[in-house]
């Protein structure tokens, strides 16, 4: 029997709201639900005021949206609460909020059973995973990073709290997406999800530009967007940065970039600062300004870990080429040496290797790789996402028996 309710769970801003509209717009089922804490369409009423202005996201007008700020509210001041006793839980505050928020709409969940599908997120899925198993609900659940064990391998804390939630949700799933195949493999053998899909995210086509300015080849200039040190790999790119042997080269760490931690690897290493511009964080807006006053030739994502990079995107549409790290995801979309490069090692010679390949082109062949890197950008707006996004759950669709329990007239008791 045909699916034709979608019933989505976030309590957050992320890119749920960007799947319940692709899921609308793709007309597969003839109702699209969202259930969260508090996010609001372009177009509602609550958007018009500037206090609510980063809470009004663009969402298909077909999408039914059900806020519940009550659960925001109580998480901010049990956090505040916290942070009075400074009491230091880690994530678990937000963990058990949205376990609440969980039992909260299982009584929904359970009147809407009948023919729906559901699609909840890592963290924010419990206990509903549970009961959607007694109603014989479909479940899809995205997991927006790698796996705990491998970030926990790389350095990555999490709580014995989360660690317990995160088992017991994903081992109660049907089908999965990850924004990468990178991070889908993390995974591997770890859910009961029957098949785990790369679904690539995206940039905003409206900062597509093309700088056709002529470019000095004796100089380079690179950024590198990022709010955070080792993760990120500033490390690399700062030990690799100072061997690069042109005189004029510049490099822009833009983001939460602790100006102390780069003064203080630049001492331990004996290197250089000079050439270094720590700009703080800049507004999203500003950015991409920022990047083509200051004529960036590359943008560096040296990542120990990254399930996606949505920085890639972003420059690419600036025709920035990007060298990326083998373990961010995006650089999956790319292909080596034509839109873009990727190390063949996490280290900073390989690195510093893809920088020299960039300096040995020519004008001419700068300019060819740039119009490459605007094309492939092409493929990673929104819209396309919004493609991706049908074909998977035209897929998933495909492969769910036509008749369950939660389809018949059974009463099931929570």
């Amino acid at each position: 029997m045909k699916r034709n309710k979608v019933i989505l769970v976030h309590p957050g801003l992320q890119y749920t709201y960007r799947i319940a509209s692709a899921l609308s717009k793709s007309k597969l089922f003839d109702k699209v639900s969202l259930y969260t804490w508090f996010t609001l369409s372009e177009d509602s009423f609550l958007s018009r005021f500037p206090a609510f202005k980063k809470r009004a996201k663009k969402i298909d007008p077909k999408v039914e949206i059900y806020n519940f700020p009550f659960f925001e509210l109580l998480l901010v001041l049990y956090l505040k609460v916290l942070n009075v006793l400074k009491i230091n839980k880690g994530h678990n505050p937000r963990y058990k909020m949205q376990i609440l928020f969980g039992w909260f709409l299982l009584p929904a969940i359970y009147l809407n059973r009948k023919k729906s599908l559901l699609v909840l997120s890592e963290t924010a899925a419990w206990p509903i995973t549970f009961y959607a198993k007694k109603w014989h609900i479909p479940v899809v659940m995205d997991f927006p990073s790698i796996s705990h064990e491998v970030a926990m391998d790389l350095g990555i804390k999490e709580t014995a709290y989360g660690i317990k939630l995160k088992t017991k949700e994903r081992n109660c799933i049907d089908y999965a997406f990850n924004c990468s195949a990178f991070a889908a493999d993390t995974y591997k053998s770890k859910t009961s999800a029957k098949k785990h899909f790369p679904l690539w995210l995206a940039a905003e086509d409206k900062i597509l530009h093309v700088n056709n300015k002529g470019s000095n080849i004796n100089s380079i200039n690179i950024c590198c967007l990022a709010n955070t040190e080792k993760r990120k790999g500033i490390d690399l790119l700062i030990k690799a940065f100072s061997k690069i042997e042109l005189k004029e080269k510049k490099l822009y760490l833009i983001g939460k970039i602790s100006n102390k931690w780069v003064a203080e690897f630049c001492i331990d290493h004996h290197l250089g600062d000079s050439n270094i511009i720590l700009t703080g964080p800049l507004m999203q807006k500003d950015i991409a300004a920022f990047l083509l006053k200051n004529r960036v030739h590359l943008h560096v994502l040296a990542s120990r870990f990254d399930s996606f990079g949505m920085v890639v995107p972003e420059t690419m549409m600036l025709g920035i080429p990007n060298i990326l790290s083998p373990f961010v995801g995006a650089a999956e979309m790319l292909e080596n040496g034509v839109d873009g490069f990727v190390m063949d090692q996490l280290n900073e010679d390989a690195l510093l290797n893809c920088i020299n390949k960039f300096i040995g082109l020519t004008e001419a062949e700068r300019l060819t790789l740039k119009n490459s890197v605007l094309e492939k950008a092409k493929e990673m707006t929104w819209e396309n996402y919004d493609l991706r996004v049908k074909a998977v759950f035209e897929e998933i669709l495909s492969s769910i028996p036509l008749k369950s329990t939660s389809d018949s007239d059974a009463i099931n008791v929570i």
